[in-house]
Protein backbone atom coordinates (compact mmCIF):
# COMPACT_ATOMS: atom_id res chain seq x y z
CA UNK A 1 0.00 0.00 0.00
CA UNK A 2 1.28 3.63 -0.91
CA UNK A 3 0.35 7.10 -0.59
CA UNK A 4 0.14 8.87 -4.09
CA UNK A 5 -0.22 12.58 -4.91
CA UNK A 6 -2.75 13.36 -7.21
CA UNK A 7 -0.31 14.30 -9.34
CA UNK A 8 1.40 11.09 -9.60
CA UNK A 9 -2.04 9.17 -10.60
CA UNK A 10 -2.86 8.22 -13.75
CA UNK A 11 -5.87 10.35 -15.90
CA UNK A 12 -7.96 7.22 -15.13
CA UNK A 13 -7.45 7.45 -11.54
CA UNK A 14 -8.03 10.56 -11.39
CA UNK A 15 -11.42 10.35 -12.91
CA UNK A 16 -12.50 7.66 -10.56
CA UNK A 17 -11.48 9.55 -7.83
CA UNK A 18 -13.70 12.92 -9.12
CA UNK A 19 -16.72 10.43 -10.10
CA UNK A 20 -16.37 9.10 -6.81
CA UNK A 21 -16.21 12.35 -4.83
CA UNK A 22 -19.13 13.94 -7.39
CA UNK A 23 -21.69 11.49 -6.89
CA UNK A 24 -21.25 11.07 -3.17
CA UNK A 25 -21.36 14.54 -2.25
CA UNK A 26 -23.39 16.13 -5.10
CA UNK A 27 -26.49 14.65 -3.54
CA UNK A 28 -26.08 16.89 -0.74
CA UNK A 29 -25.12 20.38 -2.22
CA UNK A 30 -27.14 22.58 -5.21
CA UNK A 31 -24.40 24.34 -5.57
CA UNK A 32 -21.74 21.24 -6.97
CA UNK A 33 -20.96 20.92 -10.85
CA UNK A 34 -19.10 18.28 -12.12
CA UNK A 35 -17.35 21.20 -14.24
CA UNK A 36 -16.01 22.73 -11.18
CA UNK A 37 -15.47 19.23 -10.00
CA UNK A 38 -13.48 18.52 -12.33
CA UNK A 39 -11.57 21.72 -12.47
CA UNK A 40 -10.78 21.77 -8.38
CA UNK A 41 -9.67 18.01 -8.63
CA UNK A 42 -7.41 18.34 -12.62
CA UNK A 43 -6.42 21.51 -11.79
CA UNK A 44 -5.72 22.58 -8.53
CA UNK A 45 -5.51 19.52 -6.13
CA UNK A 46 -3.17 17.44 -8.91
CA UNK A 47 -0.72 20.49 -10.34
CA UNK A 48 -0.04 22.38 -6.86
CA UNK A 49 3.57 21.58 -5.19
CA UNK A 50 2.17 22.80 -1.56
CA UNK A 51 -0.93 23.00 -0.13
CA UNK A 52 -3.73 22.46 -1.56
CA UNK A 53 -3.02 19.38 -3.53
CA UNK A 54 -4.39 15.70 -3.24
CA UNK A 55 -3.29 12.26 -2.17
CA UNK A 56 -4.71 9.06 -2.70
CA UNK A 57 -4.39 5.65 -0.90
CA UNK A 58 -2.95 2.94 -3.24
CA UNK A 59 -2.86 -0.37 -3.35
CA UNK A 60 -1.34 -2.31 -6.65
CA UNK A 61 -3.75 -0.77 -9.76
CA UNK A 62 -6.80 0.18 -7.41
CA UNK A 63 -7.57 3.19 -5.17
CA UNK A 64 -8.71 2.79 -1.36
CA UNK A 65 -9.43 6.37 -0.94
CA UNK A 66 -8.61 9.69 -0.95
CA UNK A 67 -8.37 13.00 0.59
CA UNK A 68 -7.37 16.59 0.32
CA UNK A 69 -5.03 19.15 1.84
CA UNK A 70 -6.39 22.90 2.15
CA UNK A 71 -5.37 25.81 3.43
CA UNK A 72 -8.61 27.36 3.22
CA UNK A 73 -11.67 24.88 3.27
CA UNK A 74 -14.64 26.74 5.41
CA UNK A 75 -15.21 30.40 4.06
CA UNK A 76 -16.57 31.50 7.42
CA UNK A 77 -13.79 30.58 9.36
CA UNK A 78 -10.41 31.60 7.45
CA UNK A 79 -8.43 31.60 10.71
CA UNK A 80 -8.77 27.66 10.56
CA UNK A 81 -5.78 25.83 8.97
CA UNK A 82 -4.66 23.35 7.33
CA UNK A 83 -7.76 21.69 6.87
CA UNK A 84 -7.73 17.76 5.97
CA UNK A 85 -10.68 17.74 3.26
CA UNK A 86 -12.68 15.88 1.56
CA UNK A 87 -11.76 12.40 3.10
CA UNK A 88 -13.19 9.15 1.12
CA UNK A 89 -12.70 5.25 0.92
CA UNK A 90 -14.06 3.11 -1.76
CA UNK A 91 -16.92 1.30 -0.76
CA UNK A 92 -15.15 -2.10 -0.59
CA UNK A 93 -12.17 -0.99 1.35
CA UNK A 94 -13.87 0.38 4.17
CA UNK A 95 -14.34 -1.13 7.72
CA UNK A 96 -10.87 -2.24 7.26
CA UNK A 97 -8.59 0.33 8.78
CA UNK A 98 -7.84 2.14 5.71
CA UNK A 99 -9.81 5.48 6.80
CA UNK A 100 -7.20 5.45 9.82
CA UNK A 101 -4.34 4.63 7.14
CA UNK A 102 -5.29 7.68 5.17
CA UNK A 103 -5.71 10.20 7.74
CA UNK A 104 -2.34 9.40 8.92
CA UNK A 105 -0.69 9.78 5.69
CA UNK A 106 -2.15 13.21 5.59
CA UNK A 107 -1.07 14.14 9.15
CA UNK A 108 2.18 12.71 7.91
CA UNK A 109 1.96 14.96 4.47
CA UNK A 110 1.17 18.09 6.87
CA UNK A 111 3.84 17.29 9.25
CA UNK A 112 6.22 17.66 6.48
CA UNK A 113 5.33 20.95 5.64
CA UNK A 114 5.85 21.96 9.12
CA UNK A 115 2.45 22.45 10.04
CA UNK A 116 1.84 21.32 13.99
CA UNK A 117 -2.20 21.01 13.83
CA UNK A 118 -4.80 20.20 11.42
CA UNK A 119 -8.33 20.82 11.10
CA UNK A 120 -11.38 18.95 9.70
CA UNK A 121 -15.28 19.15 9.63
CA UNK A 122 -17.74 16.69 9.44
CA UNK A 123 -21.46 16.38 9.17
CA UNK A 124 -21.00 13.01 8.25
CA UNK A 125 -18.33 10.83 10.74
CA UNK A 126 -17.77 12.68 14.03
CA UNK A 127 -17.17 9.35 16.04
CA UNK A 128 -14.90 8.06 12.83
CA UNK A 129 -12.52 11.50 13.74
CA UNK A 130 -12.85 11.32 17.74
CA UNK A 131 -11.70 7.87 17.90
CA UNK A 132 -8.70 9.14 15.90
CA UNK A 133 -7.60 11.94 18.14
CA UNK A 134 -9.39 14.65 16.61
CA UNK A 135 -10.97 16.98 19.80
CA UNK A 136 -14.12 18.74 18.94
CA UNK A 137 -14.10 22.66 18.82
CA UNK A 138 -17.60 23.88 18.12
CA UNK A 139 -20.09 23.30 15.03
CA UNK A 140 -19.78 25.44 12.03
CA UNK A 141 -21.83 26.89 9.19
CA UNK A 142 -21.49 24.76 5.92
CA UNK A 143 -19.88 26.86 2.99
CA UNK A 144 -23.18 26.50 0.78
CA UNK A 145 -24.92 27.32 3.95
CA UNK A 146 -26.93 24.44 4.08
CA UNK A 147 -26.61 23.63 7.65
CA UNK A 148 -23.65 22.53 9.94
CA UNK A 149 -21.34 20.15 10.85
CA UNK A 150 -19.04 19.70 13.65
CA UNK A 151 -14.92 21.79 13.56
CA UNK A 152 -12.48 19.24 14.54
CA UNK A 153 -8.76 19.68 15.51
CA UNK A 154 -5.66 17.45 15.67
CA UNK A 155 -2.17 17.98 17.19
CA UNK A 156 0.33 16.43 14.86
CA UNK A 157 3.30 17.39 15.85
CA UNK A 158 3.97 14.25 17.50
CA UNK A 159 1.25 11.96 16.49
Amino acid sequence: MTVKRFSELTEQELDKIIDKHFSHWSQYSELMTLENTIYKFKELYAKNKDIPYGIALVDKDDIIGFCVLKVDNLKFYPEYNPWISDVMIFDKYRGKGNGIKLINAAKDELRKLNYDKAYLWTDKAPVFYEKQGFKYIKDVLKNDESGYGRLYSIDIKEN
